[in-house]
């Protein structure tokens, strides 16, 4: 047989390559026994395999704001209560003559009802 001479440093460095091998050989044995006791405990292989990490926080969604109220959660700017919907297309009609009749139409008051020799609007532009 036959022995190594090896410098106190080398045998410094070797020691503290055992050291370290048993630590993590202690922390190994610890989480074969955590994973041994999860799957007694009915969990999957999955949940043994992530048991040390932590949950992935999740961000939380934005929070509802309305420009109209100036509040926040209750509801968006485009859900707003306050807020006037407007028609896409213009009101149709509510005439319901004849399309051979000519409409009397006022060029001062610029409405249809009456004739413009028959305004009684004072107010000329």
């Amino acid at each position: 047989m036959m022995l190594w001479a090896c410098s106190p440093l080398q045998v410094e460095f070797l020691n503290s390559v055992i050291v370290d091998l048993q630590r993590k050989n202690e922390e190994l044995k610890d989480k074969l026994e955590k994973m041994a006791a999860a799957a007694l405990n009915g969990n999957n292989p999955s949940e043994m395999d992530n048991y040390d990490k932590q949950p992935a926080k999740k961000k939380p969604p934005p929070r509802k704001f309305c420009d109209i109220c100036d509040c926040f959660d209750l509801h968006e700017t485009e859900d707003c209560p306050l807020q006037e919907q407007i028609p896409d297309s213009p009101q149709h009609t509510t005439y319901h003559g004849s399309k051979s009749e000519e409409r009397p139409y006022c060029d001062t008051c610029e409405v249809f009802g009456h004739w413009t020799d028959s305004c009684t609007d004072d107010q000329t532009f």
